[in-house]
Formats: C-alpha cells, structure tokens, sequence
C-alpha cells in the first residue's frame, strides 16, 4: 500500500496520537440503542487471502490456492474484498466463496473502479444495478461495502456525492473513505457531511496510516466504524497504535457503537499474521473476553494463548 507510506528512518518521528474525539460522533454514539446489553460485535481480517507466504503460519503447509478461503475463514471472520475493487464477481462466483466460508464470516466489498473512480460510474444506472445485484448475493455473508473515492475527488465534487448517496439502498450498509484533504477539518470530517451521513446510517472508513494523519480521523456516522489499520513491517508502534485502538474501541463500544471491521494491513502483508495476533491478544485482554479466536499457529500447534506483549505506550 503506497498511498500515506513514510520510510523506515520517518516512522519514529510520526505523531500517532489517535485523533481527537468528535462530538458529533459522540453525541450520535449516545442515541445509539442495542436490542440488549451485548457487547459490540468485533469483525477482524486482512486485505486477501491469496498469500502463499502464509503456509505454514495459519494454512496448513500443503493447502492448495484454492482452499485458501476456507482456512483463512477458519481464522479470520472478515476480509476487505479488494477482488471487487477491480471487477464485478458473477453471481457462479459469489455462491462458490460462500460456500466455503462459515456462517458468521462477513466481506466487506470494495466498491467496483469504474463505479468509484470515474464521474460517470457514479451515475451510471447499468452499472449500478449490477453492483446490488451482487451484494444481494452475499446474503448473511455482507458486510458493509467501503467505496474509496479518488485523492482528486475532492469537495467541490460534492453534488455529485450526494446525488450518488440519495441512490443508494437503505438496505445495503456503505462506508466512504476519503483521500483529499478537502474534506477533514482538524482531522473530524466536515460536520455537515457527518450530520447528512448520520442520517443515512452511511459509515466512514477510518485508515490508520503515518504519512497521512489527517485520514485517522474520530468520525462516527453509522452504528458501525470500518478501520483500515495499515501496519509497517512490525514497527514497534504497530503494536502501540494497536493497544490506542483498542482503548479508543472500548470507549465507543460503551457509548452505543453496535459493530467494529478491524482490517490489518502490512506491507505485502507477509507478516500480516503476526500483527493481526498482537491485535487479536490486546482486545481480548481489554475486554476480558474473546472478541476473536487467537490465530492457530500450523507450524507449532500453538493456540498462541501465551501471555499478551507488554506494550510501551
């Protein structure tokens, strides 16, 4: 992932203080009412399955590419579909991925390209429908879809947004990531987008990423928040940030928040297992309960149930 990357000698000189809360957010947090007294429902993964690296770490050392999805389902129960990102899966597909994975497992799709990155995607009423289509074949497996708009889709586009979110089906549940800066205000999204998002119950994707600060923001617009924690080859402030997380999480989850996507990234996401453990150890230990079942290690039978890291915070 190139988009807010420093280098190595610029990590240690970044500020990951999480950003300030917004009371936009904690007021909507507030009017938020559960069925019941449940805690919020934590939904962790990564960005693909496809990673032969990962043999012998969570897939057993002689799976096959084509029974990845079911062991990375086995470990994780959520991944940011980044597939769709790049083209609309046929509906034979769909149903073939589903079958593999278990009943409480979620994709997250990305918002197809051509409907996200170009002016007349967003308008394009084919094209659209093609899009529900698929996400209606995703059933109970659906999670909240995230379109990423371009870094010069910028707020004087605004209309077009708009005009695009008034179309959108209640009853698919979406999440915006924003790129330019034109839309962050001391790293809150602009109250009158977040009031308007509120009232759809239209989430915003949080991405937690050094060299852009301004895209960790503290906004709240839907019953649920989708974080993309982008991670740095295991820095130690990966597992700092991953502990901010977690305590920033726990203070939602009492306010009102319903359901968390945890998304883990690391460069080429081959230690990706390793910082999705330490992630999964610091927020069953501040619950005190499982939001997780740890990641299993093949190569030593582990459960990697062993006391958690300490943290340098």
């Amino acid at each position: 992932m190139e988009f807010g990357k420093v280098s190595p000698e610029q990590l240690d000189d970044v500020d990951w203080a999480l950003a300030p809360l917004d009371p936009l957010s904690v007021s909507y947090l507030a009017g938020l009412r559960r069925a019941d007294s449940s805690a919020a429902e934590f939904y962790i993964g990564a960005p693909a399955w496809g990673h032969k690296e990962w043999l012998g770490k969570i897939y057993p050392p002689q799976t096959k590419a084509a029974d990845f999805l079911y062991h990375y389902s086995r470990q994780f129960n959520s991944i940011e579909f980044n597939t769709t990102h790049y083209r609309i899966p046929s509906r034979e597909q769909t149903l073939k991925w589903l079958n593999q994975v278990p009943p409480r497992f979620r994709f997250c799709a990305k918002v197809f390209k051509e409907i996200s990155h170009t002016r007349t995607g967003l308008t394009d009423v084919a094209l659209l429908e093609q899009w529900w289509n698929f996400l209606a074949t995703l059933e109970g497996h659906r999670g909240p879809s995230f379109m990423q708009l371009p870094p010069n889709f910028d707020y004087s586009m605004k209309s077009l947004l708009f005009r695009f979110l008034q179309s959108w089906p209640r009853e698919f549940e979406l999440a915006l990531e924003f790129r330019h800066p034109s839309w962050f205000e001391q790293r809150h999204i602009l109250p009158a987008l977040v009031e308007y998002l509120q009232s759809r119950e239209i989430g915003l994707v949080i991405t937690d990423v050094a060299g852009r600060r301004d895209v960790s923001h503290s906004s709240v617009s839907a019953p649920f928040t989708l974080i993309r924690f982008i991670g740095n080859e295991m820095h130690r402030s990966d597992r700092t940030r991953a502990h901010a997380w977690s305590q920033r999480l726990l203070e939602w989850e009492r306010a009102g928040l319903q359901r968390v996507y945890f998304i883990v990234h690391q460069p080429d996401d081959i230690l990706l297992p390793e910082m999705a453990r330490d992630v999964i150890r610091v927020f069953n230990t501040d619950r005190g309960v499982s939001v997780l079942k740890p990641l299993s290690d093949i190569d030593s039978g582990s459960d990697t149930t062993e006391p958690m890291l300490s943290f340098d915070l």
